[in-house]
């Protein structure tokens, strides 16, 4: 082997170990804030279900989200957020289309969310904290996600 294709393989191998290696790569099944609903300047989450599938790109990690359909929300689009690949807990900024009906008026933001991940063993623990640009409202805060690791 010539020297030359040994120095690359000896540095590439480190990024690709610690590809394979990553806690939350794969797919997990999860329990994830799927909007707000605000009723006397009192925000409360709505739950859904869904799976997030993680996987490494490069030097990043990419998560797309499905959720479910939930009885009186319009369906959502699967959501993908992107990070760099780094060891423990991941954080995650994304930005969407959030839709708003505020007093019978319907209208349309950006909304900016910020998704932190911890993994132990097959168990997903974080939260996801939201912002709709343009709009001071309170958002209720970070809120909650838990998953497991899907089987099979």
């Amino acid at each position: 082997m010539r020297p030359s294709i040994l120095l690359a393989s000896l540095l590439l191998a480190p990024a690709a170990l610690a590809a394979q290696a990553h806690p939350i790569v794969g797919i997990w099944d999860v329990s994830v804030p799927a909007g707000i609903r605000m009723e006397n300047g009192e925000a409360t989450p709505i739950m859904g279900k869904g799976s997030f599938v993680f996987s490494v790109v490069g030097d990043s990690l990419i998560g797309t989200l499905k959720t479910d359909p939930i009885e009186g929300m319009p369906q959502r689009p699967a959501s993908r957020v992107a990070a760099k690949l780094a060891p423990g807990t991941v954080t995650f900024v994304s930005k969407s289309e959030a839709k708003l009906n505020m007093g019978g008026e319907e209208m349309t933001r950006t909304a900016v969310s910020t998704w932190i991940f911890e993994v132990t063993g097959d168990a997903l623990k974080g939260s996801v904290e939201r912002a709709i640009e343009g709009i001071e409202m309170p958002m209720g805060g970070p809120q909650p996600i838990t998953g497991t690791r899907a089987k099979g």
